[in-house]
């Protein structure tokens, strides 16, 4: 109940009464954070770089603002430009205290469930708790790794880093820019403004282009279903139109992807789960025999579970030819200045970036009007 009560008060545009009660709570936690960073900054707590450019994706904002395909997009960029990244992520909720390395064979209780939609993309995945122990495994059994992509890391200060992507939800923003636990920031949104690049997923295209004030706009697309037993075999979204779906979801933001499948064309009722929900076979009693349509992130906690009725929707985001642009550009002078120290390690030719620069959609899209 009061947890209940105090996201609905951080999502407001406005502080409420409920907030100000606890400002002064948020005042010390802003004072704690502030002497972290400050600790950080003057030397007093250590800081380590692993030698090659390294790119942290994260947000100010607690829960899910789309850090996971901002990070598979920025990842894809560099592929087709011809670099060759590694991941490392914390792995929540499994953060395991030793690097691990994520397999085919790793299961979401191992690793976490967003780093096996990582290692699908066929690069090198590491989670730790800590991210310099997971960048320094990963680099010492991938050495030809040139690029590091740490996601949602962007407090992680012990990880230098030489870019700063943000990433902030189009729905939620910044709350009631509020600290913790006043608001759901995890610092202010000062910080966020120091990051190189700072992006929103969202379903349309704005007026003005790829921009929405200082974000770069990333579109978000569906694809079409694939079935969870049989990945080979797709379907479009619209073969559930009038199906009655049961569109589970245990994300940050359950009723965005409910919503998205709405705009697609789907019918059907919204089950939502918390963020990281661990699925058992009794939380899809209550479905019967209709069509389950579920994330890949969902998917990935549901292997052990499939059946017949569950379905795939891959949700996927598309960075603007000018946020690739700003990415590629910052990630060629990073690796430029490490480039001496590992020559082996240096940046791919410009050559590369052309292709980078075109749509990177994997399937056909199923694109919100």
């Amino acid at each position: 109940m009061f947890r209940s009560l105090l996201e609905k008060s951080w999502w407001r545009r406005r502080p409420s009464l409920f907030a100000w009660l606890l400002a002064p709570l948020a005042w010390s936690f802003g004072r704690v954070v502030a002497i972290r960073a400050a600790l950080y900054r003057s030397g007093r707590m250590r800081q380590t770089h692993p030698g090659v450019a390294v790119v942290v994706v994260g947000n100010v904002v607690v829960g899910g603002a789309g850090k996971t395909p901002v990070t598979q997009a920025v990842v894809r960029c560099l592929v087709k430009a011809g670099y060759r990244p590694g991941i490392v992520s914390r792995g929540y909720p499994a953060s395991p205290e030793t690097p691990r390395t994520v397999t085919s064979r790793s299961s979401a209780a191992e690793v976490g469930d967003e780093p096996l939609l990582h290692a699908s993309l066929g690069v090198p995945v590491v989670v730790c708790a800590d991210r310099v122990r997971a960048a320094m495994h990963l680099l010492a059994a991938n050495p030809d790794v040139n690029v590091l992509v740490a996601d949602d890391a962007l407090q992680h200060y012990a990880l230098m880093r030489d870019i700063e992507i943000e990433v902030i939800s189009s729905e939620r923003r910044y709350g009631n820019g509020m600290l913790l636990p006043a608001g759901p920031l995890r610092e202010p949104v000062a910080r966020a403004r120091r990051c190189e690049i700072r992006i929103m997923p969202s379903w349309v295209t704005p007026a003005s282009g790829y921009k929405d004030g200082n974000h770069h706009v990333a579109r978000r697309r569906l694809s079409e279903a694939y079935a969870l037993i049989e990945p080979g075999r797709r379907t479009p979204l619209i073969t559930f139109a009038n199906a009655g779906a049961a569109v589970v979801a245990g994300i940050a933001n359950p009723r965005g992807f409910y919503e998205a499948l709405r705009r697609a064309g789907v019918d059907g009722s919204l089950f939502a789960f918390p963020d990281h929900h661990a699925f058992q076979s009794a939380d899809f009693d209550k479905v019967g025999e209709r069509p389950i349509l579920m994330t890949e992130k969902d998917a990935a906690k549901c292997r052990a579970l499939a059946d017949r009725r569950m379905w795939v929707v891959p949700l996927t985001v598309h960075l603007a030819p000018e946020t690739k642009r700003k990415l590629l550009r910052l990630v060629r002078s990073a690796c430029e200045r490490y480039a001496i120290a590992e020559p082996t390690r240096a940046a791919p030719a410009e050559s590369g970036e052309a292709e980078a620069l075109l749509d990177d959609d994997a399937a056909p899209a199923v694109a919100d009007p």
